[in-house]
């Protein structure tokens, strides 16, 4: 354990994750902070987003005990923040109401009235985004036309990494990341795009000052360090976007690596030394964690948050085992899985619990089960469910190729990563290998190697990665005949989602 320390924070949408890093890029202690998700109505995901600087507080305080030289020798700290939030703010930079999250759909009317006035095509070439309600600027657009009481009252616009890097530093600043998820942001450009910002009527006074994520922002606030324990010397790195963080947590620079970011949701991200347009724009074109480089992107469908809503809902008897400590409730679930053939006897799982990001952008589509009889078990759909996701990363992957990438790796990273027959289903119906980093929660890793270039602890991004990131031994390779039972499956998913489009309603 080498000093100095930095510290990185995962700010995601079930809690916190708060690690300390020594220089030589040691894991010296962590912590995890959990708040809750209101849904209050369909479509609806909210947050009290002063709840993220108080478990970044807490966590801080935590992981502050196992430094030796005391909290002078923590030299810098940074965020992976979740994207695609909005928080409503007044002039003083204080939440107006609760956060909107990532995956709230409730402006979908908004999305649609912006696309009478530019065509989704135009909006993709100038923000590199989807005209979509998932996206944070449209969220915004729903509280002017819904509470205009609170609309009245706004003064900024921020991104949920902008609230936590306000309550920690002070300033009101945005990196390039964070502000691509609002889609106002040119990527090529890396300024905010006058053609959106005018097409959606939004003044740029309520957006905040760009910079890039490993720029120093400042030091902690006094009222921060007192909540946190942190010495008032402490740099602030602006910090960047959840996934972006967590690709470069992976070490995934390389052309042809992928990194697949398995939490709540799934992003699927590849690195570029230029910006790229997908034809299809399944994927979209965002500025990476690195300054110097973009990101080609799928944000992510709900993946790990349809397991989490299966195992709470229909495993009672594992988390019931889990709590006796006779083992963890997804290791049970999935060794009754395993004993499934691929394909799962021909049930399928779309993983559209909060509206679709593969095989397309649908905000209206739905999750189903189709093919269920007699025959099958519960086991036999929590493989549909594991499946279920896998196609849905096949089907980004098959776009990143049409923009022109070579994908030759997957890198799986967060909490889904942990579970082998995952990673083994995901290597099948991919044909692709998989690797996984030894630290899985490579979103606080990415931010502490922003922290570390920020505080000069380390030189470069390059260099820190270098220090920060290694992987295990043993890759899983994909399984032929597996793969074949499984471009069966695919095609049956893939037939499903086109026969259900009119359900749906698009």
């Amino acid at each position: 354990m080498t000093p100095p320390y930095v510290i990185g924070c995962d700010v995601g949408s079930q809690g916190t994750n708060v690690a300390l890093y020594s220089a030589d890029g040691e894991l010296v202690a962590s912590s995890y902070q959990s708040y809750d998700l209101s849904f209050p109505f369909p479509g609806a995901a909210e947050q009290d987003a002063d709840a993220w600087p108080r478990a970044v507080a807490t966590g801080v305080r935590e992981v502050l005990s196992a430094v030796p030289e005391g909290p002078s020798a923590v030299k810098g700290i940074s965020f992976g923040s979740q994207l695609d939030g909005m928080v409503v703010c007044d002039e003083a930079g204080r939440a107006l109401r609760p956060a909107m999250i990532w995956m709230d759909r409730r402006a979908e009317a908004q999305a649609a009235r912006v696309a009478e006035h530019i065509s989704r095509q135009d909006f993709y070439r100038s923000v590199g985004a989807n005209l979509d309600s998932s996206h944070a600027v449209f969220k915004a657009l729903w509280v002017r036309d819904e509470e205009p009481e609170i609309w009245a009252k706004a003064s900024w616009l921020m991104s949920p990494g902008t609230f936590v890097l306000r309550e920690v530093a002070g300033p009101i600043a945005v990196d390039y990341s964070n502000a691509s998820s609002l889609a106002l942001l040119d990527p090529r450009s890396r300024k905010w795009s006058s053609e959106v910002l005018a097409a959606l009527d939004v003044p740029e006074s309520m957006l905040a000052e760009l910079g890039g994520g490993t720029d120093p922002i400042g030091h902690v606030t006094a009222a921060f360090a007192e909540a946190s324990g942190l010495d008032p010397s402490t740099l602030v790195a602006i910090g960047c976007g959840d996934e972006m963080a967590a690709t470069l947590g992976a070490g995934v620079f390389a052309p042809g690596e992928v990194c697949d970011v398995v939490g709540t949701a799934e992003p699927v991200c590849a690195a570029s030394a230029e910006p790229r347009e997908d034809p299809t724009m399944l994927v979209e074109c965002h500025p990476h964690a690195d300054p110097d480089a973009w990101l080609l992107e799928n944000p992510g469908f709900v993946s790990g948050g349809n397991l989490r809503w299966w195992r709470d809902q229909f495993a009672p008897i594992e988390r019931g085992a889990e709590a006796e400590g006779l083992g963890d409730a997804y290791d049970l679930l999935s060794r009754q899985a395993e004993r499934i053939e691929p394909g799962a006897e021909g049930l399928v799982f779309l993983p559209a619990m909060q509206g679709a990001m593969a095989p397309e952008w649908n905000g209206s589509a739905r999750g189903v089960f189709y093919g269920l009889t007699l025959a099958h078990t519960r086991a036999h759909m929590t493989r549909a469910v594991l499946e279920g996701s896998a196609f849905g990363l096949r089907d980004i992957l098959e776009a990143m190729i049409s923009a022109g990438l070579d994908v030759r790796r997957l890198t799986i990273v967060g909490g889904g990563a942990k579970g082998p027959l995952w990673r083994q289903i995901k290597a099948d119906v991919t044909g692709l290998p998989v690797r996984v980093p030894l630290n899985v929660e490579t979103t606080a890793t990415g931010a502490a190697i922003l922290a570390a270039v920020a505080s000069g602890v380390h030189g470069s991004v390059a260099g820190a990665v270098e220090a920060f990131v290694a992987f295990q031994p043993d890759e899983h390779e994909p399984d032929a005949e597996r793969r074949a039972a499984y471009d069966d499956a695919y095609r049956r998913y893939r037939d499903v989602y086109s026969a259900l489009k009119p359900v749906f309603g698009t």
